[in-house]
């Protein structure tokens, strides 16, 4: 029995769980935000003097970000003994377009990453649906007990919440960085190999774009607080379709 529990693995729950899920994210807005603070400080240890192009805080982001969601799915694989669904598609999504992103010097991949993870999520459900394969449920992993209706209603709803978000984030990120200066072309500066994130300090730059800011705030902060309060509405529904536990503990205590 008890190499059966190893095999499987445990469920990440409470604190891990929460640095698997938001540990990315803290570290790609803690890049973003701070990065410049962060590469002056990072060139005073080694005795240099670095400074971020502005611009850039996007791509240092992204680096950053990379390979802390590595990291995450790793140690979510490995706790788990199992790959969850979710982070499977969000990985392999996040990888090709911050790839994209970063060897192209093209933010346009990383504002759409959204766009695609929720339309992709939204696609799923809906065929799952006209294949008679619930997905949700799946998801869930056993945590919720409802009938197959109540399943179906549920997967229908987050099924367009997911679209909607994808059709929020494609025009939030349009419309936020209209009018922003273009990127201007990577010099062979002293920087060397770094001067797609790094240039000579004291050097004039062109105006940052503050609609960029914003949608990175939206993508985080935003998004994160409307789908738990599209969850926290479903709540209702979930617990009228769930089965009474007391009543099975009555019927068990009777018999």
């Amino acid at each position: 029995m008890s190499s059966d529990v190893q095999v499987k693995g445990q469920k990440l729950t409470g604190g891990a769980k929460f640095a698997v899920e938001m540990g990315p994210l803290a570290v790609f807005m803690i890049s973003y935000f701070f990065g410049g603070r962060l590469v002056s400080l990072a060139g005073s240890v080694t005795g240099h003097e670095w400074c971020l192009r502005e611009g850039s805080e996007m791509y240092l982001a992204v680096a950053a970000f990379m390979p802390s969601f590595a990291l995450a799915f790793a140690y979510s694989v490995w706790k788990e003994k199992r790959i969850a669904p979710m982070l499977l598609v969000s990985g392999v999504i996040i990888g090709v377009l911050g790839t994209l992103t970063l060897v192209l010097h093209n933010k346009t991949f990383f504002y759409m990453k959204p766009t695609i993870v929720y339309a992709l999520f939204a696609a799923l459900l809906y065929a799952g649906l006209r294949t008679e394969r619930n997905f949700l449920r799946t998801l869930f992993d056993g945590a919720l007990h409802m009938p197959d209706e109540a399943w179906r209603t549920l997967t229908i709803r987050y099924s367009l919440f997911f679209a909607a978000l994808a059709v929020a984030n494609e025009i939030a990120w349009r419309w936020l960085t209209t009018g922003c200066p273009p990127e201007p072309a990577l010099p062979a500066s002293a920087a060397g190999g770094w001067a797609w994130l790094l240039t000579e300090c004291g050097v004039e730059q062109v105006a940052k774009c503050a609609g960029e800011a914003n949608w990175v705030k939206l993508k985080v902060f935003g998004f994160t607080l409307v789908s738990l309060i599209f969850t926290a509405v479903q709540a209702p529904f979930i617990a009228k379709h769930m089965p009474e536990e007391s009543e099975s503990e009555d019927d068990t205590s009777a018999s």
